[in-house]
């Protein structure tokens, strides 16, 4: 080796064991910095022919687990997505529970239930009548309180989508920035730091999103979704709009369909100009993003059916009464039989319930009464147990629907209001049963039934069709009807001659809260199957509902921090700064700066003895 090749040699140590200086120290004043990633000096021996000649400084890289970064951004999706529907979740807890039990929508109906069987009791009191309504009225307040309550979380959710969709706007388009800068900066020593503000939104993302991240060419990345939502091509960022609706209330939700949605939807828009709907196409599976969508659309409107059949079956239950039919034996020479029913009694969503028999084959079919067309299709059910009647043609065109229902071994006719089923005389079928499910409009018609709780307005809850089903946001609308407000008597007096102290009434509604009030399956109380019983033990179990609700969502919540912080020690442990790390390698550099030194210094003494020997 030569001495010039020995100083070249020593120099390029020098600069080598320098830029690992630079490193380490870039690393130990970040120490504390988010986002900032372990970096280390890259260096590669040169070689001149077959002889090496020293060593050149690459760069630095940063010290990363793409497969542990990978696993890290997707726990973030989890956690933002158990964090929204925790905290949410426990918020709507608090409202349907909000002392422990005092003041409880379960509190309140048990309050009821013991007022009325203390007027039951004592039914000429004034005192028990008074607080009969009274904690009627608190009962009703409840409900709409806690309906509000719903639908302001559903609002929230709308509100937290509008804002999260803008902040991922903004990100991308910092993501685009930093992509950008890093393509016109590839080997000018920074692309670290480009990298590292880049990862860093790109980590911002994933707790909003469920995000893929795919490396491409000169560490260009492109990033999706799990559900294939392309978010950022390498190059140009897609844009996300989102049509916030306010306010919701109970009949809006969303719908694949854009003129029947009523609330919000995500729309993509890539850099060709084509748009779709991210929501329709399933395309957000985790982050923050996908719990507000569930909240608003599968959770909350779940809690909210729940409260509105709660309301419908408390009104119905002191309302309703069942008709039976007349029977119509066969007069000769007929021998066709059945039953008669006067139609007059059906209000709109009240029922009329035919059974008949043909052959060993028995059938129950049941009418629902509508005031149009849509209201009658509305009220049909699948399965044709259910069959919305279109009652605005008259009596004689609801019997030809009837009777086309029924087939034809039936005729149906009409007279006046009166409707008419009979057999067809063959001795094969027979009409086994009519009945109508009606609603008492008034309060002192003679019936014990009372319409105590009524829909906003006055009016009887009768589980119509009509310009959408009365049962939507009920429990908003619940009311105490208002004659029996301004006059407690009536929960006592149901007709003209009834006694002051007459328990009729009071033990007939005694009698109907202690159930079986019936809550569809289709509130998901119960899986999918109809829960029944009385008012109390239905309030309670739907308070139950909503604390084991919460308290799965925060058990979820807190599993997965857990679960993340465990990645983000590992992941920080492998690329985060150890200070105790980086002052060994400090040491070492120093040495190999010292040595490099040396080695060059001895250089210049044999080329300054080499001089001095020249002269």
């Amino acid at each position: 080796m030569t001495i010039s090749s020995l100083i070249q040699t020593a120099t390029s140590g020098l600069r080598a064991s320098q830029a690992g200086l630079d490193v380490v120290s870039q690393n130990v004043a970040n120490a504390g910095t988010v986002g900032y990633t372990r970096r280390v000096s890259v260096t590669q021996e040169l070689i001149s022919g077959t002889q090496p000649t020293g060593v050149a400084v690459l760069g630095a890289n940063r010290v990363l687990d793409g497969i542990l970064q990978k696993q890290l951004r997707l726990e973030s999706a989890g956690a933002g997505y158990t964090g929204a529907k925790a905290n949410a979740l426990a918020d709507l807890e608090r409202a349907f529970d909000p002392s422990g039990g005092t003041g409880s929508l379960a509190d309140l109906a048990n309050g009821f239930t013991s007022a009325i069987s203390s007027l039951a009791n004592d039914p000429g009191n004034y005192s028990t009548r008074s607080s009969a309504v009274t904690a009627a009225v608190n009962l009703a307040s409840s409900l709409n309180s806690l309906s509000d309550s719903v639908q302001t979380a559903r609002q929230n959710a709308e509100d937290r989508i509008d804002a999260a969709v803008t902040d991922v706007n903004g990100i991308l388009d910092g993501i685009t920035a930093a992509g950008a800068a890093f393509r016109a900066n590839v080997g000018s020593g920074s692309n670290p730091a480009l990298l590292d503000q880049r990862d860093a939104l790109i980590d911002r993302l994933s707790t909003y999103l469920d995000v893929k991240v795919t490396p491409g060419a000169d560490g260009a990345v492109s990033i999706s979704t799990t559900g294939g939502l392309l978010l950022f091509d390498g190059v140009n960022p897609t844009t996300l709009s989102f049509d916030r609706h306010a306010p919701l209330s109970t009949d809006l939700a969303y719908s694949t369909d854009p003129t029947k949605r009523g609330v919000g939807s995500i729309t993509a828009t890539d850099a060709l100009g084509k748009s779709r709907d991210v929501l329709a196409l399933g395309q957000i599976r985790s982050g923050s993003i996908a719990a507000y969508v569930e909240l608003r659309d599968d959770v909350l409107p779940q809690a909210q059916a729940q409260l509105d059949s709660l309301a419908a079956g408390l009104a119905a239950a002191l309302s309703d009464k069942d008709v039976a039919g007349t029977a119509v034996p066969a007069v000769a020479p007929s021998t066709a039989s059945g039953f008669s029913f006067d139609l007059s009694q059906l209000a709109n969503g009240n029922s009329l319930t035919v059974s008949t028999k043909v052959g060993a084959t028995a059938r129950t079919v049941t009418f629902v009464k509508a005031g149009s067309a849509a209201a009658a299709a509305a009220a049909t059910s699948p399965d044709g147990s259910r069959i919305g009647i279109d009652f605005s043609g008259g009596a004689a065109s609801v019997a030809t629907k009837i009777g086309t229902a029924l087939g034809t071994n039936f005729a149906a006719s009409a007279s006046g209001t009166t409707l008419q089923i009979l057999d067809d005389g063959t001795g094969t079928a027979s009409v086994t049963g009519v009945s109508g499910h009606v609603s008492v409009a008034g309060l002192t018609t003679g019936d014990p039934e009372l319409p105590l709780f009524v829909d906003q307005g006055g009016g009887p809850y009768t589980g119509s069709f009509e310009n959408g089903t009365q049962l939507s946001g009920f429990s908003a609308r619940i009311t105490v009807n208002g004659g029996v407000v301004a006059d407690p008597s009536t929960l006592v007096r149901y007709s003209s001659t009834t006694l002051s102290g007459d328990p009729t009434r009071p033990t007939l509604l005694v009698g109907r809260l202690n159930g079986p009030i019936t809550i569809p399956g289709t509130t998901g109380l119960n899986g999918n199957v109809p829960v029944s019983g009385s008012l109390g033990s239905l309030a309670n179990r739907i308070v139950a509902a909503q604390a084991a609700g919460a308290n799965d969502a925060k058990n979820l919540d807190d599993g997965q921090k857990v679960v993340l912080n465990a990645v983000q020690s590992r992941f920080t442990d492998q690329s985060g700064v150890n200070i105790d790390n980086e002052l060994t390698q400090l040491i070492q550099l120093q040495t190999a700066y010292g040595a490099n030194a040396r080695v060059l210094a001895a250089g210049k003494e044999l080329l300054d003895t080499l001089l001095r020997i020249g002269a």
